[in-house]
């Protein structure tokens, strides 16, 4: 399976690049640079600087484009679950690649400029957890 081939510029940043890239049948979780730092836990508030497209490329949302790094707490029930499921255990400091299922993002409902039944891609880099 060929997931999309992410790429970062001079500040990091991630662009995606879909050519060749075949949709997965479920969440695809590809650590492209592992961490050094503890383990995530479900419950830890956890902070994240991440990209999100669509699988036809669009971009729906970034963190690096508003220049600051977000927190949250990674828990069922208050994020989509393919982020839980792909963020939990890894270490502190990984470079993420996720592709989610619609089945593990938000299934056929839209949310904002997500349309429903969407899978999508994100680029996370885990930079804490407390």
């Amino acid at each position: 399976m060929s997931l999309p081939l992410i790429t970062r510029d001079a500040s990091g940043a991630p662009s995606v690049d879909f050519t060749d890239a075949v949709k997965p049948e479920g969440l695809a979780v590809d650590v492209l640079e592992a961490g050094d730092g503890p383990a995530v836990i479900e419950g830890q508030s956890i902070t994240v600087h991440y990209s999100g497209w669509l699988w036809d490329g669009a971009k729906f949302d970034s963190s690096w484009d508003r220049g600051d790094t977000i927190s949250f707490v990674i828990a069922r029930g208050s994020l989509i679950e393919g982020w839980v499921d792909g963020i939990v255990g890894q270490p502190v400091g990984s470079k993420l690649l996720l592709v989610v299922p619609p089945e593990k993002g938000y299934g056929q409902r839209s949310m904002g400029p997500i349309p429903g039944g969407s899978t999508l891609v994100f680029a996370v880099d885990v930079v804490d957890a407390r």
